[in-house]
């Protein structure tokens, strides 16, 4: 980004003041009147801002890896490669048992929420700034897009959720807002939707130098995922479409360059959490560290971290013969320092994420949000649940996506059943299945397999004791509870 990481430092004394407040409402807190008003005055002052709602993204409740743990660990695409005690949290998110005190739930709730006040305060505060219009408009729509992310992922995880829309000036008033003020997720997802459609309507169509801030892109395809979540599939295909029509995007011909970090921010990436390798600044990813195997030895360095986020056998056997995307995607072993294969559990690991961190900062991988495969993926599932086409537009984007990864299409009459889509049910299923493997390690398995309503047929003949209606959300976190009851209510069935 003219990267964004370069704005971070020049946010803490910001992000101090705020978290200065009530340690019990770090999630709403509010700032104090004195600190708003010595702060939001300039341009700089707005852009400092934005750039800091961005930096939230890469927090460990949103897209350090929280927020992809939970939709892959929670799927049947991959596990835990060890149970040491510092990881006991996420063996339970495998085995469907998470705990209202599970710091995993803590931190997404919490760190969306900061997200959120963050962005508050900007639209608060920008209406009446004295700043260039242009300016005004667009980081107006950025923070609106930010906080539909926010709240996307937060309806996803929770269900229903306190809705703030504006900046909180008072401990009284952050009593004030619940679970029990939303009739249900209808409310949630109505105001991401208008937030998304306000903010595609004033983006820019690209932001050239600036790699890291939303577009009209971003926003059009994130409405169109929430959209199919919503299951208003007329809606996502008019949004999908025209962000196809854009002409912004476009498939890499080799499905391995999307994971060169080298090559990041390419021609396919529509919106992406940006990461830079950094002692001084923290500003790098964790993926590589945490997902190879557990002390895995053959880093440059010595780390006592991985096992995260590791393939299971089921994803490995799920890919067809052919799949080039395999082998771009995880290995199934490793020869040792000592020249000794390791196989099994402790051998594989995902190998999308793989440029290797510098010691204490971190790999400079960035965190695809939205790529264009997932675009079209999402037009053709539109286009087939609004009517299915034999041979049709939908079938040919999925064809699209086949073709690069090596693999023979599949058409209506085809003598290969394999190979053979006759029907809007098959097509459903079809996507189901290319959109794992397309995803695989993106975090995207277990938000799919819920939004399709398909996670206690796939999931539940693989989860012991089986999957229950109450567990496709998560719990509350008891510490919100405990603080507001009369507002804040606990999910049916959590422990």
């Amino acid at each position: 980004m003219k990267q964004l990481n370069r704005k971070f430092l020049s946010l803490l004394c910001i992000g101090l003041i705020i978290q200065g407040c009530s340690k019990n409402f770090i999630e709403l807190n509010p700032i104090s009147n004195a600190n708003e008003g010595n702060f939001y005055k300039t341009q700089d002052d707005f852009l400092n801002a934005i750039y800091g709602a961005y930096a939230t993204l890469k927090t460990s409740g949103q897209y350090d890896d929280n927020m992809q743990l939970v939709g892959d660990l929670r799927s049947d695409n991959t596990e835990m490669g060890t149970t040491a005690s510092t990881r006991f949290s996420y063996y339970d998110l495998t085995q469907f048992n998470v705990q209202p005190t599970s710091p995993i739930v803590e931190s997404i709730w919490n760190d969306n929420y900061v997200g959120i006040r963050d962005v508050n305060m900007i639209l608060d505060r920008i209406v009446d700034a004295g700043i260039s219009a242009d300016v005004k408009t667009q980081i107006t729509g950025e923070a609106q897009f930010l906080r539909g992310l926010f709240y996307f992922n937060l309806v996803r995880v929770f269900g229903k959720v306190p809705l703030v829309t504006k900046s909180l000036k008072t401990i009284e008033e952050a009593y004030s807002f619940g679970r029990a003020d939303v009739a249900d997720v209808a409310d949630v997802y109505k105001q991401i939707v208008t937030d998304l459609t306000v903010a595609e309507a004033v983006l820019p169509l690209q932001v050239t130098g600036q790699e890291g801030r939303a577009t009209k892109g971003a926003a059009g395809a994130l409405l169109g995922k929430v959209y199919l979540t919503m299951h208003n599939y007329a809606g996502a295909k008019d949004i999908l479409n025209k962000v196809i029509s854009s002409g912004q995007y476009d498939l890499l011909p080799d499905y391995k360059d999307l994971w060169d970090a080298k090559k990041k921010n390419s021609k396919e990436s529509v919106f992406a959490v940006q990461f830079l390798a950094s002692i001084s600044t923290s500003t790098g990813a964790n993926f590589t560290e945490r997902y190879f195997p557990y002390q895995y030895p053959l880093f440059s360095f010595s780390t006592t971290g991985g096992g995260y986020n590791i393939p299971t056998e089921d994803l490995i056997a799920a890919y067809e013969s052919g799949d080039l995307r395999k082998a771009a995607s995880l290995r199934e072993s490793y020869t040792n320092a000592n020249g000794q294969p390791v196989t099994g559990l402790q051998g594989r690991f995902e190998y999308k994420f793989h440029d290797e961190s510098i010691k204490s900062g971190g790999s400079n991988d960035n965190w695809p949000v939205l790529r264009y495969a997932d675009v079209l993926l999402m037009y053709a599932e539109a286009l087939n649940e609004l009517s299915f086409e034999a041979d049709g537009m939908a079938l040919s984007l999925l064809n699209r996506i086949r073709q690069r990864a090596g693999l023979p299409e599949k058409t209506a009459t085809n003598a290969n059943p394999a190979l053979r889509i006759a029907s809007q049910a098959d097509f459903r299923l079809a996507m189901e299945q290319e959109r794992r493997v397309e995803f695989a390690f993106e975090g995207q398995r277990w938000f799919d397999l819920v939004r399709t309503d398909r996670a206690i047929a796939v999931l539940g003949p693989k989860v012991q004791g089986g999957l229950m209606p109450a567990q496709l959300v998560l719990p509350v976190p008891l510490s919100q509870i405990d603080v507001n009851p009369a507002k804040i209510d606990q999910n049916p069935g959590a422990k």
